[in-house]
């Protein structure tokens, strides 16, 4: 595979990472966070990061394996085959399409407080006004410039941006808690007492529907990347990890800060019943309530860098996955087109086309969020099950990092990936399966019509995984035929994500795929 420059180092794609990871997300998931799990939500973002970091460690070994940019359409293609390697792709894809247009979404939404022209009352909160929405065009038009202009571009205008990105939120922490700290927030329930153990529902809320998984997945932006790095063997590992921890130590930083800093008389019905006012969100709410107008200018300025700089980042991803679908013929070659500047320029403005169709459905920020991480971490679950398959298939390939106890790591990420999938919530489950299956099952008619090979039966575990999940998204869970909330559907889900994945890996082929365009070492 050639075309792309190779010209970013360890420090550009740490920065990537973190630009990727903190976006939008730290504006909003300490309050939705909150909101779910009161003072356990700093566990949440823990149990999150420990998920986080260990797919970003399987990831580590594969990006080392496979340093391509658009990795996550080869890593499942190179191990089981065309099937495979659409559906994981594909996943990929269709969350990177939207993030872009969520991320400008929320630039947009804060920017309203001062600029009530931007939004509208959509009966159910606010939505884009025809000019908000002309406004938000015109942001990711200048994003897909930026990206077009090439790698190093890009790569600069991510260090300038995250370099900010980085102080901000301690900052703006650090002024919250010497503000105002009530410890006894703390010991705030979520509601009303209620019989038995609650804490549990609302960290699985917390960690999906709350924007915790959906804040942290940006580590696979340096593997995304890989294509364009300098000793990507070495630095794509090193930058995931780096990345991450930094991002997790941030945002548990700042979620301690919001729950110290809410005014107590704020919390007479528990944080389930916390209402902020609107005025630049709720960040922004909680400070203008504490008098620090600085702190308001701040965080509104904030609200156009970060999630711009993570828009930007992943409107460049969106591309490069499309671009090397193409190339491996699992969409329209035509994607494979490279501009000048060394850049997948068709691929990105189809992502810039379908992002403002998007904008134009009128989504708001929480109401994505789930499906999102729905989309993302299926993406992902594939990780550990290629892992294994690949170490059998290419035992003699140079692994610059190999994951410790990887037989025991695997398939415990691929049991723990499966229940952050349900925990997203049935509707998120549904609209998920619905836009990855019925893809899933046009390309195979297409492929099997015009004759060309599917490696079908070594594919076909995906079909039996997503159905799976979707039939226990249906049946169990609270209020549904089989009773006992969370935690049986996680045990229930446990169990069959440990039956399907050694059926998965068996599935692998014989040898790995060579359409798969793979430059091993």
């Amino acid at each position: 595979m050639s075309g792309l420059t190779r010209s970013l180092g360890l420090r550009s794609l740490t920065l990537a990472v973190v630009s990727g990871t903190i976006g939008s997300g730290w504006l909003f998931a300490p309050f939705y966070a909150a909101r779910s799990a009161g003072a356990a939500s700093l566990i949440a973002w823990l149990l999150g990061g420990v998920l986080s970091f260990g797919l970003a460690m399987v990831f580590a070994e594969l990006g080392a394996l496979v340093p391509s940019s658009g990795a996550l359409a080869q890593i499942p293609m190179l191990s089981h085959g065309r099937l495979a390697g659409f559906i994981g792709g594909w996943c990929a894809w269709l969350a990177y399409l939207a993030l872009p247009a969520i991320e400008v979404l929320a630039m947009v939404q804060y920017l309203a407080s001062d600029l009530p022209w931007l939004t509208l009352d959509g009966g159910q909160g606010q939505v884009l006004s025809p000019w908000g929405l002309g406004c938000a065009a015109v942001l990711l038009v200048l994003m897909t410039w930026v990206n077009l202009a090439g790698v190093q571009t890009l790569a600069r205008w991510i260090d300038t941006l995250t370099g900010w990105k980085l102080v901000v939120p301690l900052l703006i922490s650090a002024a919250l808690m010497l503000s105002s700290a009530d410890w006894s927030n703390l010991l705030v329930p979520v509601g009303p007492p209620a019989q038995g153990e609650s804490w549990l529902p609302g960290v699985v809320q917390a960690i999906s529907g709350g924007g915790i998984l959906f804040s942290l997945l940006g580590f696979r932006t340096a593997m995304d990347l890989a294509g364009e790095a300098r000793d990507p063997q070495r630095t794509v590992p090193l930058a995931m990890g780096l990345g991450l921890g930094l991002s997790i130590a941030i945002y548990l930083v700042l979620q301690l800060a919001f729950l110290l800093a809410v005014p107590h008389g704020s919390l007479n019905a528990g944080w389930g019943s916390l209402q902020l006012g609107a005025h630049g969100g709720p960040l922004a709410a909680i400070a203008l309530g504490l008098g620090l107008s600085w702190v308001v200018g701040l965080l509104l300025s904030d609200a156009v860098i970060s999630p711009g700089a993570t828009a930007m980042t992943y409107l460049g991803l969106s591309g490069r996955v499309a671009w090397m679908m193409g190339s491996l013929r699992l969409l329209p070659r035509r994607l494979e087109h490279l501009n000048r500047q060394a850049v997948p320029s068709t691929a990105l403005l189809l992502s810039l086309v379908i992002g403002v169709g998007m904008l134009l459905l009128r989504p708001s920020w929480q109401q994505v969020v789930s499906f999102l991480t729905a989309c993302l971490v299926i993406a992902l679950a594939v990780g550990p099950v290629s892992l294994l398959a690949l170490r059998q298939q290419l035992p003699d390939a140079q692994r610059a990092f190999a994951l410790p106890w990887a037989r025991v790591v695997c398939p415990l990420t691929f049991v723990v990936s499966s229940c952050a999938v349900l925990w997203c919530g049935r509707g998120a489950v549904e609209a998920a399966m619905a836009l990855i299956l019925l893809p899933a099952l046009l390309f195979s008619g297409i492929n099997h019509w015009r004759g060309r090979p599917l490696d079908g039966s070594h594919g076909r575990w995906w079909f039996v995984y997503l159905l799976g999940l979707l039939l226990l998204a249906e049946l169990s869970g609270t209020g549904r035929p089989i009773p006992g909330g969370e935690l049986s559907q996680a045990i229930l889900a446990s169990g069959f994500a440990l039956a399907v994945f050694p059926i998965a890996v068996g599935s692998r082929l014989p040898q790995a795929s060579s359409e798969a365009k793979v430059p091993i070492a």
